[in-house]
């Protein structure tokens, strides 16, 4: 499969669907959430540029923009987000298919294929990608790839995944190594090589 060099492209209008079943996502329970620091950013394909991106100030706000409405009951922090079992379920798995296609979303819609977070153990601020179709089975491609922007530099401390995704976090912009490798799911930045990965990003890779 050929690499989707993609960008941040300007946010698709929303997209009418199904509400999700009522009570399927734990109310919030956590501490009040902040300033306006959730934000969603479509990679949806085209060339490798920033643009523009939707931010909230709730979790909540943030999934349900980033769901296309699906999903209207999001906690309203990220935190209390990665412990849902419930959201994790309708945001879906990062566990690997062996399929070599991709699956598009559902009725046109985009999926939520990775969330990046400021702090450890899925804390802080939240960074939410979403693109038109599931990553494939290998690691051995890429299925989309793109430069954070300055804001989101030497940022993150951990990374979850969902859509058959599995992510690679680049030391550099322009997918300049050091990095991970593609991993799944990480509390806290791995240390690899005797490097520290903890706020140690400028680009990603999802496979």
């Amino acid at each position: 499969m050929s690499l989707l060099a993609v960008g941040f492209s300007t946010v698709l209008p929303l997209i009418a669907s199904a509400p999700a079943p009522a009570g399927a996502v734990a109310t919030s329970r956590g501490p009040a959430p902040g300033p306006v620091n959730n934000c969603v950013v479509d990679v949806t394909g085209g060339a490798n540029k920033l643009g523009t991106e939707r931010c909230f100030s709730t979790f909540t706000e943030a999934i349900r923009f980033a769901a296309d409405g699906a999903i209207t009951n999001a906690p309203a922090t990220a935190v209390e987000g990665v412990d849902d079992p419930a959201l994790d379920a309708l945001l879906g798995s990062s566990e690997k298919s062996s399929g070599a296609e991709a699956a598009p979303a559902a009725n046109g819609a985009l999926l939520v294929i990775g969330i990046e977070y400021q702090h450890i153990n899925y804390g802080g601020a939240s960074y939410a990608f979403r693109g038109p179709r599931r990553c494939t089975g290998p690691t051995t491609d890429s299925d989309y790839s793109l430069n954070l922007p300055r804001s989101w530099w030497d940022r993150i401390s951990s990374s979850k995944n969902h859509a058959n995704c599995y992510t690679n976090h680049y030391a550099y912009a322009g997918f300049i190594s050091p990095s991970t490798g593609y991993l799944n799911d990480r509390a806290v930045m791995p240390v690899l090589s005797g490097r520290n990965f903890n706020d140690d990003a400028r680009s990603i890779r999802w496979s």
